[in-house]
C-alpha cells in the first residue's frame, strides 16, 4: 500500500490559518479613508445656459417685509437654466438656499468672478451623514463666471452682507438674446421653473481677503512636486478615537462610564494607569465582537477583512437608549484583556518596535508616545 504524501502548507497559508483563531485588538482612531464626489452635472447645465451677464435689483419675497437684494443671471438657454435648478432642488435648495454656495470675488482690475457650487459641509452631510466616522477626502466643483465690470450695486451688497447678521439675497435667472442685452431694447424673461435661491450666506470678498481662503487660494501642484505621504499623528489618533465613540456609541459609552467597570479594571494589577477611553473602547469592542459573531469576545471568529467588517458594523450602528442592561460578558477580566489587545494592535500599526512585554510596559510606551491623552 502506497502512502499518499501530504501537501505542505505554504508559509502564507500557515500565517492565515493562525490569524483566524487569534484574539484581536481594534483601535477606533484608525478611521478608514473615504472619497466623496458631489453632483457635478449642474456645472455643465450652467455652462449650457450661456450666461452673458448679470442684472441687479430688489425683489419681493413672501414672509419678508420690503424687498431683498437680488442678482439675476442673464443667459440665452432657458431649458439649461431649468435643468441646473433641478439639480439645486435635489440638493434641497427650496428648504435651504445655502445648500448652493455662492461667492463673489472682486478683482483688482474692476471685474469680478461669480462662483456657484455645492456648499461643502451640506454636500458632505448629503453624501455621508456619518462623516465623523471617516477620514474624508472630498472633491468639490464650482461654476465660475467672469464679469468684465463691477456695478456699484455689488459694493453696496458687500456692505449689506457685512453689516447685518441676517442678510437675505435672492439669486434669480432670466433669458434674452445677446443682441437684446447689448441694446437693452427688451426686458429679460424670467426662467419659469427657477423659483430663486434665497441665500443668507452669500460671500463677497476682495482678492486680498480671499488670499487665505482655501477655496480661492487653490493652486495647482507643480509637476515635479512629489506627494508627501500622510501618516496618523498621535493627536489625530486620539481625536478620531473619541469622535468615533461619541458619534457611533454615545449611549453605550455613557452607560459604560456610569457603571463601575472603569474602577474595577483599574484595581487589577498592571492596569492602574488605563484611561476611561481605553475601558470604553475595549467594552464596545467586546460588544461589537458579540454582534458580529455571537459568543465571540475578541474578534477571534471574524474571518476575512475583519477591520472592514468592524467599520461596516460601526457605520450601521444605531445606539438607542432602550434601558437594557450592559451585556454580562462585560466583566473586568475580559475588558482588561481587550485593552491589552487594543494597545498591542495600535503600537504595531504605528510601527513601534515593542516585543511582547508585560502590559504595564506596553501601556507606558502607549502613554509616552501620546497614543492616549486622557
Amino acid at each position: 500500500m502506497v502512502k499518499k504524501k501530504r501537501k505542505k502548507r505554504s508559509k502564507k497559508q500557515a500565517q492565515k490559518a493562525s490569524l483566524r483563531k487569534q484574539d484581536r485588538g481594534f483601535d477606533f482612531g484608525f478611521q478608514p479613508k473615504v472619497m466623496t464626489i458631489p453632483d457635478t452635472e449642474f456645472n455643465r447645465e450652467l455652462v449650457d445656459s450661456k450666461v452673458i451677464g448679470c442684472a441687479y435689483g430688489y425683489h419681493p419675497l413672501e414672509g419678508i417685509p420690503g424687498r431683498v437684494p437680488s442678482i439675476t443671471l442673464i443667459g440665452t438657454n432657458s431649458a439649461a437654466f431649468s435643468r441646473a435648478y433641478e439639480h439645486f432642488t435635489q440638493w434641497g435648495c427650496e428648504d435651504d438656499g445655502d445648500v448652493v454656495d455662492a461667492s463673489i470675488l472682486l478683482k483688482s482690475d474692476g471685474s469680478y468672478d461669480l462662483w456657484i457650487g455645492p456648499e461643502f459641509k451640506r454636500s458632505i452631510y448629503r453624501t455621508i451623514p456619518k462623516s465623523a466616522l471617516f477620514n474624508l477626502m472630498s472633491m468639490n466643483m464650482s461654476w465660475i463666471k467672469h464679469i468684465d465690470s463691477t456695478n456699484v450695486f455689488i459694493h453696496d451688497l458687500k456692505e449689506y452682507c457685512q453689516s447685518s447678521r441676517l442678510h437675505p439675497v435672492l439669486i434669480m435667472a432670466a433669458t434674452c438674446s445677446e443682441n437684446d442685452i447689448r441694446t437693452m431694447q427688451q426686458e429679460p424673461i424670467p426662467v419659469p421653473n427657477w423659483k430663486g435661491l434665497l441665500k443668507f450666506g452669500l460671500r463677497i470678498l476682495t482678492e486680498a481677503e480671499a488670499a487665505l481662503d482655501p477655496i480661492f487660494g487653490f493652486k495647482e501642484k507643480p509637476a515635479n512636486q512629489k506627494e508627501v505621504p500622510t501618516t496618523v499623528t498621535p493627536e489625530d489618533l486620539c481625536a478620531c478615537r473619541i469622535r468615533t465613540i461619541n458619534t457611533a456609541f454615545p449611549v453605550s459609552n455613557e452607560r459604560i462610564l456610569r457603571s463601575s467597570l472603569f474602577e474595577q479594571v483599574q484595581k487589577m494589577t498592571g492596569f492602574e494607569n488605563v484611561s476611561k477611553t481605553q475601558v470604553s473602547q475595549a467594552a464596545i469592542n467586546i460588544m461589537l465582537s458579540n454582534e458580529l459573531t455571537p459568543g465571540d469576545n475578541h474578534y477571534k471568529q471574524v474571518t476575512g477583512d475583519y477591520c472592514k467588517k468592524i467599520w461596516n458594523a460601526i457605520a450601521d450602528k444605531s445606539d438607542i437608549a432602550d434601558g437594557s442592561p450592559l451585556p454580562s460578558t462585560l466583566n473586568p477580566t475580559v475588558i482588561a484583556h481587550q485593552i491589552e489587545l487594543d494597545v498591542w494592535s495600535t503600537l504595531k500599526k504605528m510601527k513601534q518596535k515593542c516585543e511582547r512585554k508585560p502590559f504595564t510596559n506596553l501601556q507606558e510606551v502607549f502613554r509616552q508616545r501620546g497614543y492616549i491623552n486622557d
